[in-house]
């Protein structure tokens, strides 16, 4: 554990979605290690929410839970208001929500891309664009996108989740180019971590693929944690537009 007086992050405040648990979770209780005040939020599983703001409690006294849908841009504004009401300021957001539900193209209905896409794409748009008056004002501000390897290689089964990742990586080489006046880094990681939709996906490729078990190899959500420690500290100030992949070799 950092030594919260010389933590990275000492007396910052960030947004993680889709915190409840995976990498969100490991990613929260990272920034409070080093220092940082954190409000996570997601759109399901209260009880999971609390967990995780109970042990970033244990290591920073002051964090917050709080339910919202990043689908649904005034529980984004609400979840904006809070962090500021509270704390007075945002300086990180981790665009982290997401959903998988892998099916071959040609099973993919109508409403699953739309629910795909709004997630991962709506999502990372809505929260980004509610943080912007703040981390203007400040003219301060880390923003994190996480996409995933299959947006830039493909992959069987995800073609709604890779299309949205994708949009994601050409969003944030946007919004990094647009925001650099205004002292706002953003970045993308593309992990492979073993999650909860990592263990669904390799269940699918098993079905209708054969794939046997073991066929894929994850770092643990604890051991991608540290490069969103680095994109959201100082030590990434001349850093911008970039996607990172983290995976094992």
């Amino acid at each position: 554990m950092s030594d919260r007086a010389t933590g990275k992050l000492e007396g910052q405040v960030a947004i993680v979605t889709g915190g409840s648990r995976g990498i969100g979770r490991a990613v929260a209780l990272a920034f409070a290690q080093e220092g940082a005040r954190v409000a996570v939020a997601a759109a399901h599983d209260r009880a999971a929410l609390r967990e995780v703001e109970q042990e970033i409690s244990s290591l920073q006294p002051q964090a917050l839970a709080v339910m919202a849908d990043v689908t649904r841009r005034a529980e984004i504004d609400r979840l904006v208001q809070q962090v500021v009401e509270s704390w007075g300021r945002i300086d990180i957001l981790v665009n982290n929500a997401g959903i998988l539900r892998p099916a071959p193209l040609e099973c993919i209905t109508e409403a699953q891309w739309d629910e795909i896409i709004a997630v991962h794409l709506k999502g990372t748009f809505n929260c980004t664009q509610a943080v912007l008056p703040i981390m203007k004002q400040q003219r301060r501000g880390k923003i994190i996108n996480v996409a995933a390897p299959s947006a830039l290689r493909g992959s069987f089964g995800v073609a709604d989740y890779a299309a949205a990742k994708g949009g994601v990586i050409a969003f944030t080489r946007n919004a990094a180019n647009e925001l650099k006046p205004y002292n706002i880094q953003v970045n993308c990681i593309s992990p492979v971590a073993d999650t909860r939709m990592t263990e669904i996906l390799t269940a699918f490729r098993r079905q209708h693929l054969g794939e046997p078990p073991g066929q894929h190899s994850f770092v643990s959500p604890e051991a991608v944690a540290p490069v969103f420690v680095f994109f959201a500290s100082s030590d990434s100030d001349y850093v911008t537009g970039q996607i990172l992949e983290v995976s094992r070799p």
